[in-house]
């Protein structure tokens, strides 16, 4: 296989950085960092393609509501759920994973899997906005704890508007679809080195703690992310709008669960955070390999070309 096949294989990639970041144990300095500015250039670059000039976001409304319910309802119930299975501290670090909003590499990631970009950016805004309030009450609901939202709205700054205003300037510029791919795809690859690499630790420190916490976290992600793909592709939702629900349903701000877990309760409340983390990955190679593929498109009844055309129509061209 040449380079530049491994480099535009986006599964591949991701997996590279998966060992490595075990092996390795991620950047020895400034590797939050590293994760920050890897999402960003992955976000500008998901948005470049995209024209702002009259976003319709009304048109997004119902579609919205359905990403708020499904991060703040779905998602945030059936991680409380799990939760109480075990004791405080790790219970109350399910809790801060449970309540934080979607994560924003949602918005990238909808762009590779060739979902609803627009809309998964104007949900994503929305959710971050309305979390603001709703992160605070859930946790006062749940554990009695007040939290600063400072954190929530330097998120949004930095996560959402700042990749906005790059792609703004990045979209004057001709890029290649291969090139972008490849930039995506080394940028994921950095994000899996750093984030799985800043966990290593914990991986051996307790084997049987661990491999509990995976094993939960798999159920927490997989469970509820299948029941939606499966509702979505069964019913009058089409395919972009099944990668967005599933999305939303599935992927939490762990980073920012974690920060806020370590701070407030103590290091081990960060574990289920932690360990949520590489296993989003797998999902996404998981909802790239086999999920969200050409099969799916054969089971709609629907010709590759034909949805690969209506996917990307009016929003990025991915496969121009």
């Amino acid at each position: 296989m040449a380079i530049r096949d491994i480099i535009l294989n986006n599964p591949l990639m991701m997996s590279i950085g998966f060992v490595l970041g075990l092996v390795l144990g991620g950047f020895p300095a400034f590797n939050s960092e590293m994760i920050t500015l890897s999402l960003v250039v992955l976000m500008s670059l998901s948005l470049c393609g995209m024209s702002f000039k009259g976003l319709q976001v009304k048109q997004h409304l119902s579609t919205t509501l359905i990403a708020l319910l499904l991060t703040f309802g779905l998602g945030t119930g059936f991680t409380v759920l799990v939760a109480f299975l075990f004791e405080d501290p790790i219970r109350s670090g399910w809790i801060f994973e449970a309540v934080v909003p979607s994560a924003v590499c949602v918005i990238p990631f909808t762009f590779i899997l060739k979902g609803n970009v627009e809309n998964s950016l104007v949900s994503s805004a929305v959710i971050y906005i309305v979390s603001i309030g709703i992160t605070p009450l859930l946790l006062v609901a749940l554990l009695g704890m007040e939290v600063n939202p400072i954190s929530l709205v330097t998120s949004v700054l930095i996560m959402i508007f700042l990749p906005m205003i790059i792609s703004r300037g990045m979209k004057r510029v001709e890029i290649s679809g291969d090139t972008r791919g490849a930039i995506i795809n080394i940028s994921l690859m950095l994000v899996a080195f750093a984030v799985v690499g800043a966990n290593r630790d914990f991986f051996f420190h307790d084997p049987a703690l661990v491999g509990l916490l995976l094993l939960v976290s798999a159920a927490r992600i997989f469970i509820p992310g299948t029941l939606v793909y499966l509702f979505a592709k069964n019913s009058r939702f089409g395919r972009e709008q099944g990668v967005n629900m599933v999305l939303f349903t599935t992927y939490k701000n762990t980073g920012m669960a974690a920060a806020m877990a370590a701070a407030l309760i103590g290091t081990e409340a960060a574990l289920p955070a932690a360990i949520s983390t590489p296993l989003e990955i797998v999902w996404l190679v998981i909802m790239s390999k086999f999920m969200f593929n050409k099969d799916y498109f054969d089971s709609e009844g629907v010709s590759p070309a034909l949805s690969r055309r209506s996917c990307c129509s009016g929003i990025l061209g991915w496969s121009r």
